[in-house]
């Protein structure tokens, strides 16, 4: 079965191998522009350049032109702060920091990766504050607190929706009082479109993802409520399917598998469910093919990633995440061993998953349906809920624990 996926590209002039946003370049986990990496791992794993501390949370760092973007807290000041480091050394070159008091808790602090275009950082901050800034000077160009103006309510556990931009706009579902998603122009933040709403559709952890059907694009999302698609062009609402709502969080962003289907998996007992898409008129109907228990697949936290027409990620299955490779009609192919994953990061590169256990473990698998195999495993942090997603590139890898961030070389030469 051929399986064309079609989904909206962050469009900018970042170089080959940057990855200047949430799930890369393409928002889809995979890395395709790294190349000659490390076939295996030296016994002690692979070069540590450079490993610095970072405060409390899950953000990860935008990789842009040779800098890091990272959205931190400073407990000390109260304050949430969108640093520039050199990414050969950590060294800092700007920063920009704005008031944000953020109660702590086993959680802390930031949740989110900003989102870098060749002249602006945007970040989405714990209390739903968005900032722009300049990228090389880290002046403001423009903030909005979406509590404030729109009425979203601060999420349990605070925000964690990852900025969306696409071309000159920065795309948002907002879940205000009156307004469920909105366009901002990236330039001035003046809002391109807003989509109505008539109810709180209720802000989850939850980011958005695109994909053009039946040649117009779309965004789709879910919200406390529901799972709900608006269009690129004017924001229109197209539809909502209000049978999936994962309580308290809804997690993973949502993975489109074909020309009409898109796959959903969430932890708190969710499980997974491909919905199809069909047109109708101006608007678009949805029918559910597929649920999945989650003792079959349902991914708490990351977003699975698809690659070469198998979904590959953490499930969990019998109290325990294991790493599983599922076809397209959610069927698992394979289940790996169980290697106390927890529900930690993994991202595709050069034909290889890289994976981060919880509590600091790291893992090369093979990319393959037919069978797990784990290549290589070193030792990176100690501690817990190190869920940050991973980053790569120009054959370095970023990871971060709850405090730390480190830097490894994983280019083979």
């Amino acid at each position: 079965m051929k399986i064309i996926v079609l989904s909206m590209l962050f469009v900018s002039s970042f170089l080959a191998a940057d990855y200047p946003q949430f799930l890369g370049a393409d928002k889809n986990g995979i890395a395709k522009e790294e190349k000659n990496l490390l076939k295996v791992w030296p016994a002690e794993g692979p070069k540590e350049l450079w490993r610095i501390k970072v405060g409390g949370g899950y953000g990860a760092p935008a990789a842009f032109g040779g800098k890091l973007y990272l959205l931190d807290y400073d407990l000390e000041k109260q304050e949430e702060v969108i640093r520039c480091l050199e990414a050969k050394t950590a060294k800092e070159e700007w920063r920009f920091a704005y008031s944000a008091k953020i109660s702590k808790t086993e959680y802390d602090y930031t949740r989110t990766m900003p989102a870098v275009t060749e002249k602006f950082v945007v970040t989405f901050g714990a209390r739903c504050v968005v900032s722009c800034v300049e990228r090389t000077t880290g002046k403001l160009v423009w903030q909005k607190d979406l509590a404030k103006d729109y009425g979203t309510k601060i999420p349990k556990w605070e925000a964690g929706e990852n900025p969306y931009i696409d071309g000159d706009k920065l795309v948002l579902a907002v879940c205000g009082n009156t307004v469920l998603a909105a366009a901002f122009d990236l330039a001035t933040g003046k809002a391109v479109w807003e989509t109505p709403c008539t109810e709180n559709y209720g802000l989850t952890h939850n980011s958005l993802t695109g994909m053009k059907f039946e040649g117009e694009n779309i965004y789709i999302g879910c919200a406390k409520i529901g799972i709900f698609a608006v269009s690129a062009a004017d924001g229109r609402l197209l539809f909502t399917h209000k049978e999936w709502t994962v309580k308290p969080a809804n997690i993973p962003t949502p993975v489109v598998i074909g020309e009409n289907r898109v796959f959903f998996t969430a932890g708190y007992k969710a499980g997974s469910l491909i919905l199809v898409l069909k047109k109708n008129g101006k608007e678009i109907e949805v029918t559910e093919e597929i649920r999945l228990k989650e003792e079959e697949f349902g991914s708490h936290i990351q977003t699975p990633i698809l690659y070469n027409g198998f979904l590959y990620g953490v499930g969990t299955s019998k109290g325990k995440c294991l790493f599983k490779c599922l076809d397209l009609k959610g069927k698992i192919v394979w289940t790996g061993e169980d290697r106390k994953l927890g529900y930690g990061p993994y991202l595709i590169a050069d034909g290889k998953i890289y994976l981060l256990a919880e509590r600091g473990d790291f893992f090369l698998l093979e990319a393959s349906p037919a069978g797990y195999k784990e290549i290589s495993k070193a030792k990176i942090f100690k501690g817990s809920k190190i869920w940050a997603p991973l980053v790569i590139s120009n054959g370095k890898i970023y990871l971060r624990s709850m405090d730390e961030l480190v830097c490894l070389d994983v280019e083979e030469r």
